[in-house]
């Protein structure tokens, strides 16, 4: 069931032995619900009403300035996004027979169908002139000690390279826990900043960085879209995979995923990277060494410059709540389209 109205919220905090609380930060979202300085750790707040997703985070300043976070996941089963039924946009790449990316085409070049009834392309448009909104979300667990130099080097610069004045990204890390390193800005220097000076420590939260980072994009409308990097499985996170998977299928962005030295005997990650990235529209790289980064960020620059944009109504029109089969193909001989699978109105 959704949550929405009043509620309670208790935090057990663990003080390490000669340390102390100074301060206990409550936040949903981004909005400040309390700050006390003694128990009991406990604060009253109103869940907005129509039961979407949103995170309670509970923030402990030590006395020597140290900060441990923590947060929980409201609504988590159910899920923010709703496509406008009026009319779908759908972002399709589209490469020949060697894997080449295609520009050039017409609408008519381009059949769509929508639970198998072909549709009608009411707009058509390269969008290489279009605004982005990006996502970029970092593994900074343990097991990126080794790689995550250069992990930052090559994330530096795939920002400076795809990002232009009409663009703004955000960036989250994640480790036991995600964290919003930056919000939205048009600022790239700024989000590189955010993440110079991470270090690599604690478990990997997969399913909730992935959750969280695309919370970020609420209310955002437009062409979006996530470049996720991670070296291994989930271990650590609140939300099931199978509720972060769906919340993703259903948010309307394309998730682009890269697994850092993943091996074949890694198949749980690896799967999980590949569904994300061909729901969504977008695509997988798996390396098996940093120094590869760079070149992926460019084929994910290229890429995302070089997309069209197909928008439909819906005919029948669609119904809330019900998952339609998305359906894009190329005319020509040689030539696939990659896009999102479906969308939920």
């Amino acid at each position: 069931a959704r949550l929405s109205g009043p509620a309670r919220a208790t935090a057990a905090v663990v003080v390490p032995s000669g340390r102390r609380v100074e301060r206990l930060e409550f936040r949903l979202g981004e909005t400040p619900l309390a700050t006390l300085t003694e128990p009991p750790w406990q604060v009253r707040f109103d869940v907005p009403a129509g039961g979407e997703l949103a995170y309670l985070t509970v923030t402990a300043t030590y006395d020597d300035g140290t900060q441990v976070e923590d947060f929980r996941v409201i609504n988590a089963s159910e899920f923010l996004e709703q496509v406008e039924v009026d009319l779908v946009e759908v972002y399709a790449t589209v490469t020949d027979g060697s894997g080449g990316l295609v520009d050039g085409l017409a609408a008519v070049d381009f059949e769509l169908r929508d639970n198998g009834r072909l549709q009608e392309i009411s707009k058509f448009e390269l969008v290489r002139g279009l605004p982005l909104t990006l996502g970029l979300v970092l593994d900074i667990s343990a097991s990126m000690r080794e790689s995550l130099a250069e992990a930052k080097r090559a994330a530096s610069g795939f920002l400076t390279g795809v990002m232009t004045p009409k663009d703004r990204c955000f960036a989250v890390g994640f480790a036991a826990r995600p964290s919003l390193l930056m919000p939205l800005t048009s600022d790239a220097t700024s989000i590189e900043v955010s993440f110079r000076d991470l270090p690599a420590v604690g478990t990997t939260s997969l399913h909730d960085a992935l959750v969280y980072a695309l919370y970020q994009f609420r209310g955002v409308r437009g062409r979006r879209a996530m470049v996720l990097l991670s070296d291994g499985d989930d271990t650590a996170s609140l939300v099931p995979w199978q509720d972060a998977r769906a919340y993703a299928e259903r948010a309307g962005v394309s998730i682009y995923t890269i697994g850092l030295g993943v091996g074949s005997g890694s198949l749980g990650i690896r799967d999980k990277l590949r569904d994300l990235a061909a729901e969504t529209g977008g695509r997988t790289y798996l390396i098996d060494r940093a120094e590869e980064l760079a070149g992926v960020y460019e084929q994910i620059e290229r890429e995302l410059r070089s997309q069209y944009l197909l928008a439909f109504s819906p005919d029948p029109p669609a119904r809330e709540g019900e998952r339609h089969e998305l359906e894009v193909k190329v005319k020509r001989r040689g030539h696939k389209a990659r896009a999102a699978r479906g969308y939920t109105p």
